[in-house]
């Protein structure tokens, strides 16, 4: 009798190391790859569609990143193991992509020699986590707790995002800019992204989309970022700030114009961003973008006012 093979499916935006890896898990005779995928709503389709015991998933993937596809393949195939295949080391990161119910993670440039004990080790039910990785890092404990609470003294995103000023602010800036969709990021200093706290008007495909942006990112908030300086938008569909992908995914949400302006505090710390949206080809008036500043450093002001009733004074977070 012909032994079962164990179907994998390998999902990574980068069509060489797809390649690689496929024709390496194809040398092994109980493995077969049967299929590839490129984005991460290509990842969740193929995933119900084929049902494969393993799925090796990146996760800086355009359409939908790697782990709000996780948390997709997750619930709608809870049979197939998870193993995440990616060169970020950070272990706030590995930690989110591993709280998706993922069973392994395995840096990149260390798949050549842990990829077949990691696949072996998840289909016996074991979680691995690649050994350049610390694993005193991804773990919380009591002894842990003054390094936590200095990652978030210098993290705007652990230290502000849940206050209530947010949602107040965005509504704040809507209003006064007339604008039909927005957000506020914060910056996530122990990982370099910005991270949306709050939003107005959109829908799950640009929040999965947008939900970590880095410098490296082609969109104008990781623009605006980078430069330290407001970014408008007066058309979506032209500007070449954007990728195929990212203008997609803003056109779809019915966005066409914006403006994303930096949040930067009176120690000139870098807080986050707030990014009004519109329908239509035109960017708010200037004097609007005057109340975009004036409230901005209202905000900035209020949450500056609770960190020092907590006892703490806002680090640098160049």
């Amino acid at each position: 009798m012909a032994k079962l093979m164990i179907p994998v499916l390998v999902v990574d935006d980068y069509e060489t190391w797809r390649r690689f890896c496929s024709a390496a898990l194809q040398e092994q005779p109980e493995l077969q790859v049967v299929a590839e995928g490129a984005d991460g709503l290509e990842a969740i389709r193929k995933a119900q569609e084929l049902q494969p015991d393993v799925i090796l998933l990146d996760i800086g993937l355009p359409t939908l990143n790697g782990i709000g596809a996780a948390r997709q393949i997750r619930e709608r195939v809870p049979k197939s193991k998870i193993l995440f295949v990616s060169e970020h080391r950070s272990p706030g990161i590995v930690r989110e992509a591993l709280s998706t119910g993922a069973d392994g993670y395995v840096i990149k440039s260390d798949a050549a020699r842990e990829l077949l004990p990691a696949i072996k080790a998840v289909l016996e039910g074991q979680q691995f986590v690649s050994a350049g990785l610390s694993l005193q890092g991804l773990m919380t404990s009591d002894t842990g707790a003054s390094e936590r609470e200095r990652r978030i003294e210098i993290n705007p995103y652990l230290q502000f995002g849940r206050s209530g000023y947010i949602p107040e602010f965005l509504a704040s800036i809507i209003d006064a800019t007339d604008a039909d969709f927005g957000n506020v990021q914060l910056f996530d200093s122990q990982n370099r992204v910005l991270r949306i706290v709050a939003h107005h008007g959109f829908q799950a495909e640009f929040l999965d989309y947008f939900d970590i942006v880095s410098v490296k990112d082609d969109c104008a908030c990781s623009r605006a970022m980078n430069g330290r300086s407001r970014i408008v938008v007066i058309d979506v569909s032209s500007d070449p700030i954007y990728s195929d992908d990212s203008r997609r995914v803003m056109l779809g949400a019915k966005v066409r114009s914006l403006q994303s302006t930096p949040l930067i505090d009176s120690w000139r710390n870098f807080i986050g961003m707030v990014s009004t949206h519109y329908i239509h080809a035109r960017p708010p008036l200037l004097h609007r973008l005057k109340y975009v500043d004036d409230l901005a450093e209202c905000f900035l002001a209020k949450i500056n006012t609770l960190d020092q009733q907590s006892g703490n004074k806002a680090g640098a977070v160049a």
